[in-house]
Parts: C-alpha cells; structure tokens; sequence
C-alpha cells in the first residue's frame, strides 16, 4: 500500500493490528452513525465535497428526520464518505483533494475537522455534545487569535461590533413586546477558513472565547445537528452556505430604485394620503428631477377606516374610487406599489376564522388576531387574502411587493404552547419567520403568478433559509447617530448571513413624539448620502417627511447628487445583485470579506465595500471628518478623482452631506443615463469609468428586470469588459444572450481616470476624430465616444500614435 500525502497516512495506511475498539459504525446511504458505549449515537453526513453535517443524540433518541426543519433547502446532495480506521480514530473524508474530513476519537466520540491533506485540525470539538437539564452543549478548543462574525443581527438591527470574539450571543426571537425585528441565522464565519450553521430553531447561545470559552448549545427537548463548511476564504464559505440553505431570491430591479411612503400622512394629518395625494405628490417630485421607483403605502390604501388597526386587506373605494384607473397611472409613471398587512388587521380581513388563531394567546397584543402558520389552512388563508383583494392580475389592481409587519411582536405567547404538529412554542418561535415568508412566496406567489413576477416581500424579522422567499428590514429604529452606527453594522452582518437584500429606515423611524427629526443634517447625511449606498433605499418614518421636495433647498441639492447617481450606478448595482442571488456574496461587503486576514478589517466595521470597486465609509456624526480605513494598494476619491495609496488610515474631511467614497485602481464602473425611474432607463446607452492602476474586469449582467424568465428560461445577457493596463486597452466583449426587449446595438461613452496627458485612441483599428473626444485637465480625465455598434460584436480600444 502506498500513501502520498500526510493526511492519507493518517486516514488511510494504518497497519494491520493498530486499530482499537471504539464506537460501532454502521453506513446509511451518504451518512455513518457511530454508537458508542453509553448507546449515545452520532451521524456524519457528506453534502458535497466541502461540507460535513453533525448529529448528535442520546440513547433512545432518534434524529429529527431532514424535513423537520427546511432552513436547509435540499438534502440531496452528491459526495460520499470515505471511511478508515486507526489508532484510536476514525477517519470520514470526501476524498476531494481540498476537501473536508472529520477524525472521531475512538474513547470519547470527539471530533476534530481537517482540510484533505492537512494534519492539523481547523477545528475540534473540547468535548462530544453534552446533555445538562434542558440544554444540549458542544463546545470547542478556543483560540485567542481567532475572529467570528456572522450570525445575523438582534433587535431593531442593533450591532455594536461585526468581530463576535469574546462575546456571548442569542440570536432569538423576543420575550417582549418591542422586541422588533432579529434576523435569527444561527451561521457563523471563522477567519480561520470555516463557518457553522446550526440546525435547530430552539433557543441558543454562542459563546466566542468568553468566559464560557467557545460553544454553542440549544434549549429545550432538541437535537444538536449542525453543518461544518469549508472555506477557506469567506466568498466561498458564503457561497456554499446559500448552496446549503437557499440562494437570496432576486428582487425586481424596481426594488433597487428610491422608495417613500405615506408615512404621517394619516387620518390625523392635515393633508392625508389618498389617490390623489400619490398623483400629487410624485408629479410634483418628478417635476423637480428627483427619480422615484417605489410607492409604499402605509395604512391609508386599505378599507375600514385606513388605519393600523381599524382596517382590512382590501382597497378603499373612497380614497381609491377606482384601483384599476390608479394602476394604469402607477405603470405608466414607472412605479411599482407595496401593500402592507399588520399582524392586528387578521382578525378583520376577509375568510379570516377564529380558529386560525394561535392555540393560547394570553399575554400578546392584538391576541385574537395572532395568525397560526403552522397551519396550511392558515397560511393559504394569508396568501390567498393578498391574491384575491389585490395582487391577482386579473384585478389590474396595484401591487407589486407586500410589507408584513408586526409578527414579531408575539413573544410573550407560553414557551409550553403547543401546536397541532407536535411542536411548542419553545420550538417554533425563531422558525415563524420562515413560515411567514413561506406561506407568501413557496405555497403562494411562486404558483400564483408561475414566474410571469418575482417575488418580493418585506417582513420585520427573518428566519435563516427564508433568503429564499423573502428579505427582511430592521424596525422602528431611532432617528439617533448611535443608531446609524449599528444599522451600517447590521447592514454588514444580514449580508454575511445570507440576506443580502436587507433593509432599513433611512434617517431613522422615530425619536421619540417628534415632529422635527431627523433634522435637516441627518437627512442629507442618513436619509440620502448613506441610503443611496444601501439595497433598499427607503427613507421612511414619522416625525419630519422624508420627501426630498419637503426640505430646504441645501438638503434638495444633496438629495438630487445621491438620487442621480443611485440611478446612474444601476448597471452596476444590478449586476451585483445578481451576483449576490447567484453565490450568496453581498452587494454591501463588510470589509471582513475581501480582506479576511487583515486585523483592520475586523475593527474597520463602519465601512465596507459597494461591490468590488468602490469602498463607503458614511459619516454617522455630526463630525465634519470621518476616519477610514484604505486597503493597501491605490485608490481614488470619486469626487475629485485625487489618487492615494492604501494601507493606512486617513482622516477624511467629510462636511455635511458629503459622504466618503473611493474606487479601488484597476476598476470599471458601468454607469446608465440619469432617468427618474429605472423603468425609464435607456439600456441602449453605457457609460464606462476606467480606473487604471491595475487590470480590469467587469461582467455586466442584464435581463427584464421584472420576471423570472432569467432562471426559468435563461433569459439574461452578460458582457465582458476588460482592460489591460500595461497596453491601456479596454476590451467590450461581445454580448452572451437575451431576454425580452434587450437592445441591439449600444452607445458607449468611456471615461479614462487618472490620466496624465491625453491620448490618441483608436476602435477596431480606426482612430478616433478629436470630435469623439474630450480631456478634463483638471480632473485629468479623457472621454470618448462611440456611437451605436451592435451587442453582438467585439470593441476594442487601444492607443494609437500622434
């Protein structure tokens, strides 16, 4: 027998007579269950090449079978267990060069993970899985050098710290009343080249190499069942958790427009919301150049009375005389109109039964219209409700996206409640979440509209795996700096949790009885500066209007510079969020990501990366500088095209309004004409910024932006752009594909930074007339343009001789 590697001699070549008794094995299917002496049993699961699940059980338990939860969105994944025995070990591995392997010790049924190849572990287990009272334990040997992060984000989005060493944490759903809005993704990330999901929904804990030293349990009549994946960077690490439990669902590119609502402009307002009002007020927006995608109707639209409470599920004929006229008028103007349903309207909308409701209710706000989703009657209820009042094209009603609110808010409901299923309170409290999106998005619009409408839905907290169905935002946050601070946290951490598509209120929901916030400042700087570097930019809240035409015109200029270039970086941002629907890796990048092993980017948590190319530090003060952190290599200040190398922190004069942004060197950045809606923008026109510095590369992504014709029927288009610094050539690489409606031919205008003198350039080996080009001295930029050439060909432009 020959053996090559280290990591083959220890799993592979032990000699005849060393191996020992340890625990019984038996092989089911892709699994290996050890028993051990006490009769407690373990599962080892391949799925793929570079995961590895854990199941642990005491005697006469049995493992919860894969469909007890559906975080995990497949169980049915290719790879296979190797197993071996030696010395005191045995041995499971994928057999994958690279690949996960798991050694068990033959004494104590301990686990201790390794990469194909290595003989040091990445990770092992302190003890095997541990049974005290109503918690089941496993913990780990700690290192005092390793970094975590990940696991969604508690209450109101509220995060002090991206790097979770040395911290305790819970990330589960509330006890109280205000409680509003965890994102419950029990997933974590190691710099050390690995994650872990846990895969139960009864309340945990994390202990990061506190005092409690580095763990994790669960409460309650559980089964500790968790996932070891691989990395080693975090791109992967991500990539393969959203393999594992669903990849985030790509809105419709509308979503990714300016939205505002009727928020205090209700029954008690001087000028109340109606049809009207929305013509009114959009027309008047539009006029003065401010673009608007979304409108979010809050309360007002729905009959009964318009309010939060005194309403139901259905269009006020008053306010709306006729929601088939109004919807003509929505399309026309390129908007798209969500609908919201709080939890307390239930009991009031049509087909709803007392019976629907939860088992015991005593102690919930609103407990006769606390809905049970374990039920499939309930949640085709809930669907249906949102189909037949107003989403079913038939109607030619508006709606295009539903805002579900208030179902966290049910926390004080008993821990011993138990379900029509078997299962209690205790247990399905972190998982309602999923069943919301569930019911809305799997059992409802997936088959309702069968691809003709993505789906987008919008609830105050999220369960991990429900990335698939639906994205969450993060409650009635304060209109405080300190709160500003944690949501650019919380911002980071949904993404590093699977939920890139989350949200917030921009400039805060409230402080307090206000009339005045947020005031004229933390609106440029918050509401309009660091939400048009968000993915659901949604100023939003009570107090002082959110409406740019509503403020001074100081603040309107800020308003106008962010709105336009939000819709100008269209291209740009929409490619990344297909990106993100396909591997799981954010459009807004916590530093962590890209720069993983540098300690900077674990304390540099108040900035992160817009994509690949450019670098967002928001000035979450009143302060006219914001320190910031630059990676090593060169950049450049998007303002004012002034380069400077990385590596160092700088202290970057950033006044009101201005918000801090760079673009990595060796960067393209697509960029559309300016229109006032995305619907409105000319896919027959692309401006591209250069960056030189470095080689470039940039695959734009397109498609119709409305349905799922992009999976369904591979009905999308990309084009490979590159640039090859050393001979400054830009390549535009001929167009891979279509969808409906896709341009032809396109217009190019390509702006070249960082230049020292202008050049002479040529396309396809023709120069290029000194018309077609133009050199900003001060900026030292050069601009050139191309007129209408067809997708279907290559452009290259190279330098050519005076």
């Amino acid at each position: 027998m020959k053996c090559f590697f280290a990591f083959f001699l220890l799993f592979y070549c032990a000699l005849p007579g060393t191996a020992q008794p340890g625990p019984h094995s038996t092989r089911a299917n892709n699994s290996f269950i050890l028993t051990g002496p006490q009769g407690n049993r373990l599962r080892i699961t391949a799925y793929g090449d570079y995961m590895i699940r854990v199941q642990a059980v005491r005697n006469k338990e049995e493992f919860f079978p894969d469909d007890h939860y559906e975080m995990v969105a497949s169980h049915n994944w290719p790879g296979k267990l190797v197993q071996s025995k030696t010395k005191g070990w045995s041995g499971f591995t994928t057999g994958v060069k690279g690949g996960i392997a798991v050694r068990i010790n033959n004494e104590g049924m301990i686990a201790s993970f390794y990469r194909n190849g290595a003989s040091i572990p990445f990770l092992k287990e302190r003890n095997s899985t541990q049974w005290e009272g109503d918690s089941i334990r496993t913990s780990f040997i700690s290192d005092t050098s390793e970094h975590f992060t990940g696991l969604g984000h508690g209450y109101f989005g509220r995060v002090e710290n991206i790097d979770l060493r040395g911290q305790r944490i819970s990330r589960n759903y509330g006890t109280e009343h205000r409680q509003q809005a965890p994102l419950i993704v029990p997933f974590y990330l190691s710099d050390k080249g690995y994650g872990i999901f846990l895969n139960s929904t009864f309340p945990n804990t994390f202990d990061f190499g506190n005092n409690a030293g580095y763990a994790f349990s669960i409460q309650g009549d559980g089964r500790m069942d968790y996932f070891v994946i691989l990395g080693p960077s975090f791109t992967r690490i991500l990539d393969r958790y959203t393999q594992l439990t669903g990849r985030p669902r790509l809105p419709l590119k509308a979503f990714f427009g300016l939205a505002l609502s009727d928020k205090g402009n209700d029954h008690n307002s001087p000028d109340p919301s109606d049809e009207q009002w929305w013509k009114k007020k959009i027309t008047e927006h539009r006029a003065a150049g401010f673009p608007l995608d979304h409108i979010v109707n809050d309360n007002r639209w729905r009959a009964g009375g318009g309010q939060r409470c005194l309403s139901y599920f259905d269009w006020d004929k008053t306010r709306y005389p006729d929601p088939g006229e109004y919807q003509q008028w929505v399309k026309k103007n390129g908007l798209i109109t969500t609908l919201d349903f709080n939890r307390c309207i239930a009991v009031q909308s049509e087909g709803w039964k007392p019976s629907f409701n939860l088992p015991q209710n005593e102690g919930i706000d609103f407990n006769t219209s606390a809905p049970d989703f374990t039920k499939k009657e309930v949640r085709d209820w809930f669907w249906n409700t949102m189909w037949s009042k107003s989403l079913n094209p038939a109607l030619r009603y508006p709606g295009d996206a539903l805002w579900i609110d208030e179902f966290d808010e049910m926390g004080k409901a008993p821990v011993t409640m138990k379900f029509g299923n078997g299962t209690t309170w205790l247990e399905m409290r972190n998982y309602w979440f999923f069943l919301v999106a569930k019911s809305l998005v799997q059992q409802g619009w997936d088959k309702s509209f069968n691809g003709t409408k993505r789906p987008f839905v919008w609830v105050r907290g999220m369960t991990a795996g429900a990335q698939r169905y639906a994205t969450l935002w993060s409650g009635d946050i304060n209109s405080t700096y300190e709160d500003m601070k944690t949501q650019v946290r919380g911002l980071q951490l949904a993404g590093l949790s699977g939920f890139p598509f989350w949200g917030h209120d921009a400039g805060g929901f409230h402080l307090g009885d206000s009339k005045t916030t947020p005031g004229d400042s933390m609106y440029s700087q918050w509401s309009m500066a660091w939400g048009s570097f968000t993915p659901f930019w949604k100023p939003h809240g009570v107090g002082k209007s959110r409406w740019p035409l509503d403020r001074p015109e100081a603040v309107r200029k800020d308003a106008r510079l962010y709105s336009e270039l939000r819709y100008k970086l269209m291209p740009y941002i929409y490619t990344y969020a297909r990106r993100a629907s396909e591997t799981g890796i954010p459009l807004a990048r916590a530093m962590v990501i890209d720069y993983q092993k540098d300690p900077l980017a674990w304390k540099s948590d108040l900035q992160y990366m817009w994509g690949n190319e450019l670098l967002v530090a928001p000035n979450c003060s009143d302060s006219d500088h914001v320190a910031l952190w630059l990676p090593k290599g060169k950049w450049y200040d998007f303002w004012d095209d002034h380069s400077i190398n990385g590596d160092r922190v700088i202290n970057y004069p950033a006044p009101v309004g201005k918000l801090p942004l760079f673009v990595k060197a060796g960067s393209i950045l697509p960029m559309a004409n300016y229109a006032l809606s995305t619907a409105f923008i000319h896919e027959d026109t692309l401006t591209l910024h250069v960056y030189p510095g470095k080689d470039a590369a940039f695959t734009l992504y397109e498609d119709d932006g409305i349905t799922e014709n992009y999976r369904n029927r591979n009905e999308k288009r990309t084009t490979a752009i590159t640039f090859n610094h050393a001979s400054f050539s830009l390549k535009i690489g001929a167009s891979a594909g279509a969808y409906i409606h896709s341009p032809q031919q396109r217009a190019y205008t390509i702006v070249f930074h960082g230049m020292s003198r202008p050049l002479c350039f040529e396309v396809n080996g023709t120069s290029i007339k000194k018309l077609a080009l133009s050199w900003d001295a001060e900026k030292k930029t050069q601009t050139l343009s191309i007129q209408r050439f067809p997708v279907t060909k290559n452009i290259v432009i190279k330098t050519c001789r005076q």
